[in-house]
C-alpha cells in the first residue's frame, strides 16, 4: 500500500515537472510573431496553435487574446470571440482594436448601447479614427438621435472623406485588422 502511494506521489511529481518543461519551452513572443505571419498568410488554424500556445504560457496576452478573438469572429464564432476580447481587455482596457472589435459584436448583437459606450471608449482614446466616428454616427442615426449621428458622421467624412459613400452604401461594420506585438495607432485606424 505505501509502495502504491509514493508510486502515485511521484508519477503526479513527474506529470507536474513534465508539463512546466513544456510550457517552459514554448518562447511566447516568437509564438506571436509566428502566430500573427500565419494569420497574415491566411493559415487560420496554425496561427490559432501559436496564440493558444502563448495563452497557455500568459492567459493575460493582450495580443494573443486579441488575435484569437479576430479568428473566432473571422468563423463566426462570436460568442468565442467576444470573450478573448473581453480578456483582452481586462489586460489592456484601452486596446482600441479589441473595443472597436467587441462594438462590433455588441451592434450585431442589438446591444446598441454598450456599442454606443464602447465607440465612445475608442474615440476618446484616439478621436481621429474615421471609422469609429462612423459606426458611432449610424448606431445614434438608428436610435433617433440625429445630432449626434451628424456631428459623428461628418467627423468620419473630414477624417477620411472616402466613408461619404458608404454612409449610404455600406452600413455594416467591419472589424479592426489583426494586432502585431507592438501595435501603432495608425494600424489599429483603418477597419
Amino acid at each position: 500500500m505505501k509502495r502504491t502511494r509514493v508510486a502515485v506521489a511521484l508519477l503526479a511529481l513527474l506529470a507536474t515537472i513534465g508539463m512546466a518543461a513544456c510550457s517552459d519551452d514554448v518562447d511566447p513572443d516568437q509564438a506571436l510573431k509566428e502566430g500573427l505571419a500565419q494569420q497574415q498568410a491566411g493559415d487560420l488554424e496554425a496561427a490559432a496553435e501559436q496564440y493558444q500556445m502563448v495563452l497557455d504560457v500568459r492567459p493575460a496576452d493582450q495580443y494573443a487574446n486579441y488575435n484569437m478573438g479576430v479568428i473566432e469572429q473571422s468563423d463566426g464564432r462570436t460568442a468565442l470571440a467576444e470573450g478573448y476580447y473581453r480578456a483582452a481587455l481586462d489586460t489592456a482596457p484601452d486596446f482600441v482594436p479589441a473595443l472597436f472589435n467587441l462594438a462590433i459584436l455588441r451592434t450585431t448583437a442589438g446591444a446598441t448601447q454598450e456599442a454606443i459606450d464602447l465607440y465612445e471608449r475608442v474615440i476618446a482614446i484616439q478621436p481621429e479614427y474615421a471609422a469609429a466616428h462612423l459606426n458611432l454616427g449610424l448606431l445614434y442615426r438608428d436610435s433617433n438621435e440625429p445630432k449626434l449621428a451628424q456631428q459623428h458622421l461628418n467627423t468620419a467624412i473630414e477624417l477620411d472623406p472616402s466613408l461619404a459613400d458608404r454612409i449610404t452604401l455600406d452600413e455594416n461594420p467591419t472589424p479592426a485588422p489583426p494586432a502585431s506585438s507592438s501595435p501603432k495607432p495608425s494600424e489599429s485606424a483603418s477597419p
